[in-house]
């Protein structure tokens, strides 16, 4: 089950959220999110293992995280109940959504340059008050939040149930393993990253273990978390052998599915790194790598960027056990099927391919193009 998306600003091919939703979502245009986020607010901005866009209706979860934010802020020096930030956030309530040019003061203290947020402490106060809940996104400018009082952002305004940190913990854990689908207890720490240490994070988790809320599987020898729903799902799903016909999907670098490289590993012998921040002459695989999904595997990956309405596909690399000379049967129409619905989200009319696809790759792809 989707709950949200990680969301990176890096676009070769589109944005994280745009790449996690076109391999779910049937007709998704690039782009589309930005409409279900700030004109429908069926997605809002919020923190989710890292900067995310969260369901509105998952808000009232996000407490702990607040709370644990404004006491990392305030060890910086940076106090969202001080003087200083209130005046930050009566100044939006007076003038409404605006960046933060518009907001605080401009002059850049010599202290904070360097920064990773810049030289101007109302930009440090505006990120501290959008971390601990007091400001929401309303929309972007030009990749710049424009932030505005969540009573007016939220559909359901600002009102928050009465509910205890356990209850916040318990629903975040929950989110977490509901959209990576089955999530290992032992994945790294970036994976989970909680407002909570790994003990309490085990001891909630036994608890919804209890109620039925989670579901504890042995994968293997490796312990996996999942969901009832997740786990009927896959319960449910066809016999590959006896019902062949299989989609594939590109999913986006930061898609849920493989959060937990190594759980992807263990699961489908599929390592997938991503390169975006290696030097060049480092890199196996490429900048802005897409991982290809077929039916229930991986098949390869991908490097590519689209500008001026030509998608370039800069390398495609098969794994090791696929042979581009002769693709395992319904392959190659299923790529045509993918291709096809990926250069239509893009707004694709041009396409430039690489070596090492193959022929019937590359026929595959030259269809989808005409």
């Amino acid at each position: 089950m989707l709950t949200g998306s990680e969301f990176d600003p890096l676009a070769p091919v589109g944005t994280n959220p745009d790449l996690v939703l076109q391999a779910r979502v049937p007709g998704y245009r690039q782009g589309d999110w930005q409409e279900a986020a700030y004109g429908q607010r069926l997605l809002v901005d919020g923190w989710d293992k890292q900067a995310s866009l969260i369901q509105p209706g998952e808000w009232w979860a996000q407490a702990p995280f607040h709370r644990w934010f404004a006491q990392r802020w305030r060890r910086r020096g940076v106090d969202v109940d001080a003087a200083e930030a209130r005046v930050l956030v009566e100044q939006v309530e007076r003038h409404g959504p605006a960046t933060s040019l518009e907001l605080g003061d401009q002059r850049a203290d010599p202290a904070l340059r360097g920064s990773w947020y810049g030289p101007k402490r109302s930009r440090h106060l505006l990120k501290a008050l959008w971390d601990a809940g007091r400001l929401m996104t309303h929309h972007r400018v030009g990749g710049r939040h424009a932030y505005d009082l969540p009573k007016r952002v939220l559909p359901q305004g600002a009102s928050v149930p009465g509910v205890t940190d356990d209850e916040a913990l318990q629903r975040l854990v929950i989110r977490r393993v509901q959209a990576a689908g089955l999530l290992r207890p032992s994945a790294d720490g970036a994976v989970w990253s909680l407002p909570c240490s790994r003990a309490e994070r085990d001891r909630i988790a036994a608890r919804a273990i209890t109620r039925g809320a989670l579901i504890e599987l042995d994968v293997d020898g490796t312990v996996y978390w999942t969901t009832p729903e997740a786990l009927a799902v896959l319960e449910a799903a066809p016999d590959p052998i006896s019902s062949p016909a299989r989609d594939v999907r590109f999913l986006a670098p930061l898609d849920p599915l493989i959060w937990d490289r190594g759980g992807v590993t263990r699961l489908f012998a599929f390592d997938y790194v991503w390169e975006v921040y290696k030097p060049q002459a480092q890199r196996r695989w490429g900048y802005y790598v897409v991982p290809v999904f077929w039916g229930e595997r991986f098949v390869a990956r991908f490097d590519a960027k689209c500008q001026q309405g030509t998608l370039t596909l800069l390398a495609w690399h098969w794994e090791p056990d696929i042979l581009p000379a002769r693709l395992p049967e319904g392959l190659a129409e299923a790529l045509e099927q993918a291709a096809r619905a990926f250069l239509a989200y893009l707004g694709a009319s041009r396409l430039v391919l690489p070596r090492g696809l193959g022929r019937e790759a590359r026929r595959a792809w030259q269809r989808a193009a005409r």
